[in-house]
């Protein structure tokens, strides 16, 4: 098959990655083309080592601002002279589409393609999405999918086509299995904002008098001026934001992956890449759905307080890093593009 996938012309696929979103991406597009497939990827820019083609559409030599009709500053206006190339491409070469975007402007020039499509539901519903998303779907042939049951809870009241579920994953062979070190450590990754709610592994932390080290990109500025820099110490360390190289890395170090969002996480890649690395991990319902819950390596608790983490923390350190590279296996994005690639295909014979 030919697919085109489409992220964003201005959106990056450099890692280090600013979200899951742009991770999934990438890695089910390399695994498409490992299948035999031919995979060009709608974005701003990627990494050289990918097997995908980028296409790029360039931002215009003129200015962009508009400060009287409809008035936009820069950076957005080229954002809509790059969709509306994106409009004018010629699709007819693909067997199929794969939507991943959040730009609205970005599907009201694709609801004009005839060519069948999917579309990934990445995120919780808004009202802003869902109308976005509603008016796509009436309008091209695409069915959505959601990358876990409960977004497909939360998505399939607003559509009249049903919501399938294809689990995300990661490449299983990025993320070497480790022996956790037992006296290491706490790590914690994410942005920093207040929906991922590091402020919580903070105070585990100190209540705990152990080490804690937060790695991710400043999403909320004075989030992380009132809730985060106050605290550091030679305890409580920032890392910023660093590429899955040397997440895996710090990984080796640590003895246990704190998951505090506070939000519903979608999926949460962050928790199966720790898995994966051999390392347990404790969190709440909101940041662990219930596909990456075991009793004995990913232990999630309702109650969205820290204090509530103390004793699942207890009973994971004594957890093997074989078990939780094992339930790991379960989340491989090898079984994710298979999965997607039957759905392609099905979507092609009708």
């Amino acid at each position: 098959m030919k697919i085109l996938i489409v992220a964003g012309p201005f959106i990056s696929l450099r890692e280090p990655y600013n979200g899951g979103t742009e991770a999934f991406v990438v890695e089910h597009a390399n695994e498409l083309v490992r299948l035999g497939h031919t995979v060009d990827v709608i974005a701003k820019d990627a990494d050289e080592k990918n097997l995908f083609q980028i296409i790029e559409f360039i931002e215009s030599p003129l200015c962009m601002k508009d400060d009287s009709y409809r008035a936009c500053p820069e950076w957005l206006g080229q954002q809509h002279y790059q969709t509306l190339q994106l409009g004018m491409m010629d699709v007819s070469k693909y067997d199929v589409i794969h939507y991943n975007s959040f730009i609205p402007e970005i599907y009201s020039v694709c609801a004009l393609f005839n060519i069948p499509g999917v579309l990934t539901l990445h995120l919780p519903p808004t009202e802003k999405f869902a109308l976005m998303y509603q008016f796509f779907i009436k309008h091209a042939p695409v069915v959505p999918v959601a990358i876990s049951q409960r977004m497909r809870k939360h998505w399939q009241p607003f559509f009249e086509k049903d919501v399938e579920v294809i689990l995300n994953g990661i490449p299983l062979d990025k993320w070497e299995q480790k022996n956790p070190n037992r006296h290491g450590y706490l790590l914690w990754s994410g942005r920093i904002a207040k929906e991922k709610n590091v402020k919580a592994a903070i105070e585990l932390a100190d209540h705990l008098n152990k080490k804690l080290k937060i790695i991710g990109p400043v999403f909320n500025d004075e989030y992380f001026r009132d809730q985060v820099k106050p605290y550091l110490n030679e305890n409580i360390e920032y890392i910023s934001h660093v590429n899955q190289k040397r997440i895996s890395e710090i990984a080796a170090g640590a003895s246990v992956y704190l998951a505090t969002a506070h939000w519903e996480e979608p999926f949460g890649l962050s928790t199966v890449e720790m898995l994966a690395s051999g390392l347990p991990v404790v969190g709440f319902s909101t940041a662990i759905p219930p596909e990456l819950r075991n009793s004995n390596v990913s232990i999630a608790v309702d109650s969205g307080r820290w204090q509530d983490l103390i004793s699942p923390l207890d009973l994971v350190q004594k957890s093997d890093s074989k078990a939780c590279r094992e339930f790991a296996t379960h989340f491989d994005v090898k079984k994710t593009t298979e999965n997607y690639v039957n759905l392609y295909n099905r979507l092609l014979v009708k």
